[in-house]
């Protein structure tokens, strides 16, 4: 096989082999998009019965999966401002909240208290369930550079996978097309030599050749023919 193939054939099978991985790497962090950590991303949470929040960003409001959407209740007022917050629709079941499909693992997304319909400001905040609150600007950053991330990820991936792939048919074309160089022989005969490019003979046809050269009647044939 010629060196040209060889070098191409394993160029390819790299290349193609790190877009493959590239590529799974890009599809596995697009499924992961929604699947973002509540804990982490929180910023006020009422688990140590706190109820007092110092609002001023629009904010998720989060609870375990275990709460159901028609019975979960949730009040934020202070001495000025009344309650303003509503949940969202809840399924026809009543278990659920709707949309909650995109919400993350283990969570439920029951509304949202927004910076519309509240002043910044203290308030004091009264729920029937333990509650996180997310910030939504922190989680719509982070999506969008996972999606992002993802996507180029994917199509990087792609295209590496498409050149190594390229790479191996030219290195499969260069095998059949491409000869190796051939090997160039001396052979010498007393005082006169030549150089070959032929295929190397084995040590007995040389031999029968030299047993040849000593015929007498193979001498006077070629005297003859010169």
């Amino acid at each position: 096989m010629h060196p040209a193939s060889k070098i191409f054939l394993a160029l390819g099978l790299v290349i193609t082999l790190a877009g493959i991985a590239m590529a799974i790497g890009g599809g596995s962090q697009l499924k992961d998009v929604g699947q973002w950590d509540v804990e982490r991303n929180s910023n006020w949470n009422n688990l140590d019965g706190s109820t007092d929040y110092d609002f001023s960003e629009d904010v998720m409001v989060m609870v375990r999966d275990n709460v159901r959407c028609d019975t979960f209740t949730l009040t934020m007022e202070n001495s000025t401002e009344e309650n303003r917050y509503e949940n969202d629709e809840c399924t026809e079941e009543g278990d659920k909240p709707r949309g909650y499909e995109d919400d993350p693992d283990g969570w439920y997304h029951m509304g949202t208290i927004s910076i519309w319909e509240y002043r910044e400001g203290d308030y004091t905040i009264n729920s029937s369930a333990d509650v996180y609150l997310v910030p939504w600007g922190a989680i719509l950053a982070e999506e969008v550079g996972e999606l992002g991330t993802g996507i180029l990820r994917a199509f990087g991936g792609s295209v590496f996978a498409c050149c190594g792939i390229l790479f191996l048919l030219l290195g499969g074309i260069f095998a059949l097309t491409l000869k190796s160089s051939e090997k160039t022989t001396k052979i010498s005969q007393g005082a006169s030599s030549f150089t070959t490019t032929a295929p190397l003979v084995s040590g007995n046809e040389l031999i029968n050749n030299a047993d040849e050269s000593k015929d007498p009647e193979w001498w006077s044939g070629k005297n003859e023919s010169n």
